[in-house]
């Protein structure tokens, strides 16, 4: 992951991905109403800022220098507290267990055989009854240059041991980032997911 200069993305913008929250994270407010939860991936923060607004303990880490630095800002702009760290989620050491674990947009940049590990992570260091939401590009997006697209169903079957809430794999609207990004669209894969006791 760290051979991917996220760097540049966020150095050249303002905010490049904006602050306005994920669906699926919103989503997740029908479910749970508070507890810790780790965003995994966070860039610049619009996942973690929403979710401390609304009153949860938010970890964010992610890998990128200057993602982190404008996370910092815009928390400190926003009045939130989060627990921002710089790690590279391969390797990251997790102290405790979260009711809640994101990552949007975040596994396709890994390859396979990592993304198996930090997904077991993820499952492992979730609390039982905790959720995790996640999206990941699919081997229908239009954009093949990522380490590793999810086939159909690939992340259904990682939590065919957990209860699915929701799972959708469609092409988002035109989108762009940046202020230089050029529109396009995404084959996404979209998953909520609650750990239950076996």
């Amino acid at each position: 992951m760290n051979k991917i200069n996220f760097n540049r993305y966020y150095s050249n913008d303002a905010c490049y991905w904006r602050l306005k929250p994920s669906k699926i994270v919103v989503e997740i407010l029908k479910y749970k109403k508070s507890g810790n939860v780790l965003d995994i991936g966070a860039g610049e923060g619009k996942n973690s800022i929403f979710l401390a607004k609304n009153g949860f303990n938010v970890t964010a880490v992610d890998v990128s220098k200057e993602a982190i630095k404008k996370l910092k800002e815009f928390a400190l702009k926003e009045n939130v507290k989060i627990n921002i760290l710089m790690e590279d989620i391969i390797n990251f050491d997790f102290k405790e267990k979260y009711d809640i674990i994101i990552s949007t947009a975040m596994l396709h940049f890994l390859r396979k055989e990592d993304i198996d590990k930090v997904i077991k992570s993820i499952k492992e260091n979730t609390k039982e009854e905790g959720l995790n939401a996640i999206t990941v590009f699919t081997e229908e997006n239009p954009n093949k240059n990522f380490p590793y697209l999810f086939k159909i169903n690939e992340l259904k079957e990682a939590y065919n041991d957990w209860e699915v809430i929701r799972y959708k794999e469609f092409i988002t609207p035109l989108e762009k980032h940046g202020e230089k990004g050029e529109w396009h669209s995404h084959e996404i894969a979209v998953i909520i997911v609650k750990k239950v006791s076996v």
